[in-house]
């Protein structure tokens, strides 16, 4: 997802329009890079990757308590200087669906590495000082929820998911540095 997406050529269909949903990984990372844009100024200066907190074991969640509502995020990060930015974001619409929140060494308050669960990679929790706090995993295939039923569309429900892992290798290496950065001294 770090590479800008090539301009649509006139006369293609455009798959942010309502009547096609994007369904290749790569029009999905078109798509979510469009999200995280359209929000961030300088979004160029990031690495994007997608991530959700579904790395979690479902029923994972303390006896008596639902599992997690599951969250997706486009998390853009940068080396230098070292910064995350999570961008939540609705899967069925791929729209923007909070406020993003960058989480840097002046508002780091936890940067943790949680462990691997099944076959995940496991996931990291960070939160910043004013109590914005996030738990995600970043996985090589990203699976996304399917787009919303068209009434127009006649072939029912497509499995979508996002090829990244690349762009994953890269983020888990960032994240051991940035983990390591919030260490307390």
């Amino acid at each position: 997802m770090n590479s800008k997406p090539a301009p649509t050529p006139s006369g293609a269909a455009d798959s942010n329009s309502p009547s096609t949903s994007p369904s290749t990984s790569e029009e999905l990372k078109a798509t979510l890079r469009a999200v995280f844009d359209g929000q961030i100024p300088n979004y160029g200066d990031y690495n994007l990757v997608c991530g959700s907190n579904s790395f979690e074991v479902p029923g994972a969640a303390p006896r008596g308590w639902p599992p997690p509502r599951r969250r997706s995020f486009v998390i853009g990060y940068r080396w230098h200087p070292a910064e995350v930015i999570i961008a939540p974001f609705d899967e069925k619409s791929l729209a923007g669906s909070t406020v993003p929140v960058a989480i840097n060494m002046t508002n780091l308050s936890r940067a943790v590495r949680l462990p691997a669960v099944g076959s995940s990679l496991g996931g990291y929790e960070v939160a910043t000082s004013t109590g914005n706090s996030f738990r995600f995993g970043v996985e090589k295939v990203m699976k996304l929820a399917s787009p919303p039923v068209n009434a127009e569309a006649a072939g029912g429900r497509v499995a979508r998911s996002i090829e990244q892992a690349h762009d994953a290798a890269d983020f888990h290496e960032f994240m051991a540095d940035f983990v390591r950065r919030g260490l307390p001294l």
